[in-house]
C-alpha cells in the first residue's frame, strides 16, 4: 500500500510517469484477495480499517488516493469481541462507551482507565515523531531534535506491558486492554506502547471494510497511475537496485518469463522492506553498517491463516460480521512465548473474521482464523516450492488446521459443521507471495527499538533511492499509507511538502463535500 500511495501521489500531484513493479501476479500487496472453487473469496491482509467515517482525515486520504471510487461499509456493532475462557467483552465504536463499559466492570480502577484513554492519545502522537523528524530535518538538526524530544516521547517508547503494570492492578483488565495486540503482532512485554496506542486510537470509532472487497483499493488506484502515463506490471521480481557513483538509477528484475530485465528511472522507491532493500537489493559495499544492524534486528512476526469456505451463513451461529479475538489465557506473553518456542504447542489464541459478512457483495460465505507462528518452525521446507513442499509439510498443515478449528469450536459449538472447504497458509506462504523477511506480516517488529533505527525511514544513504511502506514509518494499511505520503513529501523536498499534500487532500475533500450531488472530477495539483 505504501508503494501504490507514493505512485498515486507522484502521478496525481506532479503528473509523473510512474512504473510500479509487483512480484506477485496481482497488484496491491496485502490488499488483494483470492478465490477458490469459483465462489469463495478471502482477503489476505486487510481485515478492517479504522477512521473511515465521513470527515475523518484517514477517510479523506483514502478518497484522495482512489478519486473517491471506494465506498466503506461500517462493521456491525459491537465490531470486536474479546473472548476469554470465562468472559467475553464486546467493544463498540464509541470511545465513551468503551471507557464506560470498562469502568462498570472495574470501578476500583476508574481513575486509571480514564488516564489510559488520555495517554493513548498522547502516545500515538509521539510514536512516529522521531521517524518524521529523521525524514524531514537536516542531519545536524535531526540529531539535536532527537535529543531534545526524547524526554517527551518516553510514554511512547515504554513497552505496553510496562505501562499496564504501572497503572493497573487487575490482570483481567490488563488482558482486555491488550486484546488487540494481534493487530501489531507482539504481546505486551515486547510491543511499544506508542504502537499499541496508535492501533487502539485508530479503532475507537469502530471498524470499516471497503465495499466490494479489499481489492477495490488497488483497482481504484491503478487508473490514476496509468492516466498519467505510468504502468503497473506484475510478476516482476526485483533482484538488484542499480547504483552508480552513489546514485540509484534503476533496478534489475526477473520478469514472468524468467528473463532478466532492467528498468531505469531518475527516482527509485522501494516498498520491499528494509531487509530486502538494504541486504538483498543493494551491493554489499553500500551502507554496510545498516546491513549489519538490520540482520541483527529481531525478526518480525509471521502467522498461520486458515481460509474457510462455509456451506451456510455464520449468522446461523449468531455471528454478524464482528471480529473475535479468542484467548485461552489472560497472560498474553506466556501464550505467545509457548507457541513461539514449541512447534508442537497448539495455538492458545486466534483472530476470527468473516469476510463474507463484511462484504455486502459476497454471495458465498467465508471465514478466516489467524494465529501467530514462528517462521523457524517451518524453515526446513524453505527451499521447497509452493504447493510442492512434501507430504510431511501437508500433514503438519492438516494438524495445525484442526487445532485452529478446535480453538474456535470450543467457544462456538457448531462452527466446525459449517466448514465445506479449508486451506492453510503458513509463514512460507507469506514469504513466497510477499517476499517479506521470514514471512513477516507486519514488517519490522513493533518494539520500542524499532523507532530508533536510522535505516527505518524514507531517506536512504543512496541518492535518488527512497524507502516506503510499513518499515519506513508505521505498520498496518493506514501506517503504510501514511508512509507513502511521507516518502512523497521527502521526494518533493521535505516537511513543507507534507503540509502541501495534506492541504491538497483537505481541499479536495471540501470541494467534494460542497458538491455532493454532482460528479466530482479531481484535477492534477502542483506544488
Amino acid at each position: 500500500m505504501g508503494g501504490l500511495t507514493t505512485a498515486v501521489l507522484l502521478a496525481k500531484r506532479l503528473g509523473q510517469r510512474v512504473l510500479v513493479l509487483e512480484q506477485h501476479f496481482k497488484i496491491g500487496g496485502f490488499t488483494h484477495i483470492f478465490q477458490r472453487q469459483g465462489k469463495y473469496h478471502w482477503d489476505v491482509g486487510l481485515h478492517y480499517v479504522g477512521q473511515m467515517g465521513k470527515g475523518e482525515t484517514p477517510r479523506q486520504i483514502m478518497d484522495y488516493l482512489t478519486n473517491g471510487q471506494v465506498e466503506w461499509q461500517p462493521m456491525p456493532e459491537p465490531f470486536e469481541q474479546f473472548v476469554y475462557p470465562d468472559f467475553t467483552f464486546p467493544v463498540y465504536g464509541d470511545k465513551q462507551r468503551y471507557q464506560g463499559d470498562l469502568i462498570a466492570l472495574f470501578p476500583q480502577e476508574e481513575a486509571a482507565i480514564k488516564r489510559y484513554f488520555q495517554d493513548i492519545g498522547k502516545a500515538s502522537s509521539w510514536a512516529i515523531i522521531p521517524t518524521m523528524v529523521a525524514n524531514f530535518a537536516p542531519g545536524w538538526l535531526n540529531g539535536l531534535l532527537q535529543v531534545l524530544l526524547r524526554p517527551w516521547g518516553r510514554i511512547a517508547r515504554q513497552t505496553t506491558g510496562e505501562y499496564l503494570d504501572r497503572h493497573f492492578q487487575s490482570e483481567q483488565l490488563k488482558a482486555i486492554l491488550a486484546s488487540q495486540w494481534g493487530d501489531y503482532g507482539l504481546p505486551p512485554s515486547q510491543s511499544a506502547f506508542g504502537v499499541h496506542a496508535t492501533i487502539v486510537s485508530h479503532y475507537l470509532n469502530g471498524g470499516w471494510y471497503p465495499v466490494g472487497s479489499a481489492s477495490a483499493l488497488a483497482e481504484a488506484m491503478m487508473p490514476i497511475i496509468q492516466e498519467a502515463g505510468g504502468q503497473c506490471l506484475t510478476q516482476q521480481s526485483v533482484t538488484e537496485i542499480l547504483v552508480q557513483n552513489g546514485t540509484a538509477y534503476g533496478v534489475k528484475a526477473k520478469n514472468r518469463k524468467g528473463e532478466t530485465v532492467e528498468y531505469h528511472a531518475p527516482i527509485i522507491v522501494s516498498d520491499a522492506g528494509a531487509y530486502n532493500t538494504y541486504c538483498q537489493f543493494l551491493p554489499d559495499d553500500i551502507a554496510p553498517n545498516y546491513q549489519q544492524q538490520i540482520k541483527k534486528f529481531p525478526q518480525g512476526t509471521s502467522a498461520l491463516t486458515l481460509y474457510l469456505g462455509l456451506q451456510d451463513s455464520p449468522r446461523s451461529l449468531g455471528f454478524q460480521g464482528e471480529n473475535h479475538w479468542i484467548y485461552n489465557s489472560y497472560n498474553h506473553d506466556e501464550s505467545f512465548a509457548q507457541a513461539w518456542s514449541n512447534p508442537d504447542t497448539p495455538p492458545s489464541g486466534c483472530y476470527l473474521s468473516f469476510p463474507s459478512l463484511k462484504n455486502t457483495a459476497a454471495e458465498h460465505h467465508t471465514a478466516e482464523i489467524i494465529a501467530f507462528a514462528n517462521y523457524d518452525h517451518f524453515a526446513r521446507w524453505q527451499e521447497t516450492r509452493w504447493r510442492k513442499r512434501g507430504e510431511d509439510y501437508q500433514e503438519l498443515k492438516s494438524q495445525l488446521s484442526e487445532q485452529m478449528i478446535d480453538l474456535v469450536e470450543a467457544r462456538y459449538p457448531g462452527f466446525r459443521d459449517l466448514i465445506e472447504y479449508q486451506e492453510l497458509s503458513t509463514p512460507l506462504t507469506v514469504e513466497y507471495f510477499e517476499n517479506s523477511d521470514r514471512g513477516a506480516i507486519y514488517g519490522l517488529p513493533a518494539t520500542p527499538q524499532r523507532f530508533q533505527q536510522p535505516w527505518a525511514k524514507a531517506k536512504t544513504p543512496v541518492k535518488n533511492l527512497y524507502l516506503t511502506g510499513a518499515d519506513s514509518l508505521m505498520l498496518g494499511i493506514m501506517g503504510a499509507t501514511m508512509a507513502g505520503l511521507t516518502t512523497t513529501a521527502v521526494i518533493e523536498g521535505g516537511g513543507p511538502h507534507f503540509a502541501k499534500i495534506m492541504t491538497a487532500i483537505k481541499q479536495e475533500a471540501a470541494q467534494k463535500d460542497a458538491s455532493p450531488n454532482s460528479e466530482f472530477t479531481p484535477h492534477p495539483q502542483q506544488g
